[in-house]
């Protein structure tokens, strides 16, 4: 744990480093004043297999856009389900620096992955705007990489010095604070680029342009910073259509990621080519809930199809009890919407600061591990409540990834 004038000294760094970081006071202080230091091989066995299961989703979701009979099964909002179904793969978006968040929870059997975010991932900033000011104070440890130059130098790879990149986002101010961390890579590597919400973008024969009050820009790469279910509010189909199906201008990530991103792919996996072999290994069993008998429903974990920062997930003993027994009803009335999932026990790590439950949200960029959002609380549930965390790895193992 930091002495006091470390504290200080790093909470001041990380004002400089992490200006938009989301701090909150809620278990012990406004900013945790020690890390999560990962054990010597830790780094690499996780990067590892989180570079397989990248490779397993982006293969899923490859075959998923040539099969519309498992639409349903994955609870695929219909407005979206209409416009894959429709989609020829020469109109596919061309995609570019694919970017998954995959989040491991320390249990009783190791790290377990519970859940893939390949659709569009959060946690950029504390990602590396907590640790490297952290990592001054533990001599021997890193920060891990920071996935959002990860992210811009695969953007300079695809497009190259000079291009303009449009990042997109939901349009409130606090939405904006995770495009402009990861513009400011983006323009030390030479490129420009600007924020916008979508409202702002028109199709000019499937390339995007984008309204500005000094004029149209057009870019060469499209940056999406909300999650695919959001844009049909854009209300008519023109306006949010080419996202999935028609841009010619390369999108990252293609809004068909919505078919990945759905909690209830593990559902389809026996009618899906693609093995999912370490999906099947590392992740609990899901089932419909309605195939859940009630007396049993204690020992499963209730979640929405398309749920977002660990809200509306019930857990028995964690959630209350009335909010518990409400969202089961809920998942078994509205089965095509919700997924159940075997619950495994979180094991709390020991801190300076007492037990705390954690999980990492491990980054890959092309399929390669780009970097950790560490998480903490005392509850068996991460979810908005929970603190960030710097993750720390031994320089050794770091320098034994690089090579």
């Amino acid at each position: 744990m930091l002495t006091p004038i470390e504290f200080n000294t790093y909470y001041k760094q990380v004002i400089r480093d992490c200006r938009h970081c989301s701090i909150r006071p809620k278990e012990h202080l406004p900013l945790i004043d020690f890390p999560l230091l990962m054990k010597p091989g830790e780094w690499p066995r996780l990067a590892k297999l989180t570079e397989k299961l990248s490779q397993e989703v982006a293969a899923a979701e490859q075959e998923l856009l040539q099969r519309p009979d498992l639409y349903e099964s994955l609870g695929l909002p219909a407005n979206i389900a209409k416009i894959l179904r429709g989609c020829s793969s020469k109109c596919w978006p061309k995609g570019f620096a694919r970017v998954m968040r995959f989040d491991f929870y320390h249990t009783e059997e190791g790290w377990r992955f519970s859940e893939a975010n390949p659709d569009s991932a959060g946690g950029w900033i504390e990602a590396y705007g907590l640790t490297r000011a952290m990592a001054v104070c533990y001599p021997g440890f890193s920060p891990p990489p920071n996935p959002a130059a990860v992210y811009a130098e695969a953007m300079r790879k695809f497009a190259g010095k000079g291009a303009m990149v449009g990042f997109f986002y939901a349009g409130i101010r606090a939405a904006a604070w995770c495009p402009e961390f990861i513009l400011k890579e983006v323009e030390k590597r030479g490129m420009r680029g600007f924020l916008a919400n979508p409202r702002r973008v028109v199709w000019n024969s499937n390339f995007a342009e984008v309204l500005t009050p000094s004029g149209i820009l057009r870019p060469n790469l499209l940056i999406r910073m909300l999650i695919a279910n959001w844009l049909p509010k854009l209300g008519k189909r023109a306006l949010w259509e080419p996202w999935f199906c028609g841009s010619k201008t390369p999108i990252s990530n293609p809004a068909f990621s919505v078919l990945v991103e759905s909690k209830r792919l593990p559902l389809v996996y026996e009618e899906l080519d693609t093995p999912m072999s370490m999906h099947r290994a590392y992740s609990p069993e899901s089932q419909s809930p309605i195939e859940v008998p009630r007396t049993f429903q204690n020992e499963w974990v209730f979640k929405p199809a398309f749920g977002v920062g660990g809200q509306a997930i019930g857990i028995a003993g964690v959630s209350k009890k009335a909010a518990f027994k409400k969202i089961a009803e809920e998942a078994r009335r509205n089965v095509v919407n919700w997924v159940a999932q075997r619950r495994f026990k979180s094991v709390p790590v020991p801190t300076e600061r007492g037990p705390g439950h954690v999980c990492l949200g491990i980054y890959t960029v092309d399929g390669v591990a780009a970097g950790v959002f560490g998480r903490i609380r005392g509850k068996p549930l991460i979810n908005h409540r929970a603190m960030s965390i710097p993750v720390l790895i031994p320089q050794g193992d770091l320098e034994d990834r690089k090579g």
